[in-house]
């Protein structure tokens, strides 16, 4: 499936989660961004998590998810179609399917603003071609769906880009089209391709060679090789995260961590650590 659209997404999602099975419902459910929002903010967590708040489209992760589309379809193609002018076409046709998915109306972008929005997105395509030459990569996997479960924990989700070398060692890589301040505040900016490493080793007893974080917005590509100790380090840490979670379920207490954090969270207007900021309002208005 190429997730051209939210819906497309969406519904991997949903098969993912009948996959699980009953054996898998008192499971904590991590991915590298619900880790990020634990250790951000509980209460973040819980809104996305577990209340399943719907939270508006944004111009920043919607950006991200066009991109992502695009370097997909343009992997399908022969070496020899994996031009910038073909990701070019590609990215019109993926915006597209953007535009017409409901979920997407909240952008509410005029003419103007969707041009310079555009633009910006094919500055990335062109920070791409200047840090890869996609002719001469051989993908094995594009957004590759990996899980694996623990007696506590079912750590999930989709891996960007695996390559298989000559050798037979993996290289996992990650597109990053922004600054994510949730994970980088949180864990770090490799935390997502550790956090990916550790499931390929654990599920495939295969431990990737090379971790590749592409960041197309700088643009640069920074690479770490992965250990031992740090992918079990990384165990525990996730461990310690799964059972601070389920003492939090089981006394519903997911307490607002406040930080510069809060001003990119969609919730805070109803978010408790804000109360009193909002009822001071409420009187000043009457």
């Amino acid at each position: 499936m190429s997730p051209t659209n939210a819906a497309a997404l969406r519904d991997a999602d949903r098969l993912k989660e009948s996959q699980a099975g009953a054996a898998a419902d008192s499971l904590v459910r991590l991915s590298p961004s619900r880790a990020s929002d634990y250790k951000t903010c509980p209460q973040l967590f819980k809104y996305r998590a577990i209340d399943r708040l719907p939270e508006p489209a944004d111009i920043y992760s919607t950006r991200g998810t066009m991109i992502h589309a695009v370097l997909e379809q343009l992997y399908l193609l022969d070496p020899a179609e994996r031009t910038i002018q073909r990701a070019r076409a590609l990215m019109v046709q993926v915006w597209a399917n953007l535009k017409a998915d409901p979920e997407y109306a909240s952008l509410e972008l005029d003419s103007q603003e969707e041009a310079a929005w555009l633009e910006q997105a094919d500055g990335l395509l062109i920070n791409f071609f200047r840090v890869e030459d996609p002719t001469t990569i051989s993908p094995h996997e594009l957004e590759w769906w990996v899980e694996h479960q623990t007696e506590m924990t079912l750590l999930r989700g989709i891996i960007d880009r695996v390559e298989v070398m000559p050798d037979g060692e993996w290289v996992l890589s990650d597109y990053k089209t922004g600054r994510s301040p949730s994970e980088t505040y949180a864990l770090g900016s490799f935390f997502g391709l550790k956090f990916y490493a550790l499931v390929c080793w654990r599920t495939f007893g295969k431990m990737p060679k090379l971790l590749r974080l592409l960041h197309l917005k700088e643009p640069e590509i920074i690479t770490l090789v992965p250990t031992a100790q740090m992918l079990t380090g990384l165990e525990k840490q996730l461990d310690a995260l799964a059972h601070a979670i389920v003492r939090a379920k089981e006394k519903d207490d997911f307490r607002p961590r406040m930080s510069h954090m809060c001003n990119y969270c969609p919730h805070k207007a109803i978010c408790p650590a804000y109360e009193a900021e909002r009822e001071v309002a409420a009187a000043a208005a009457l």
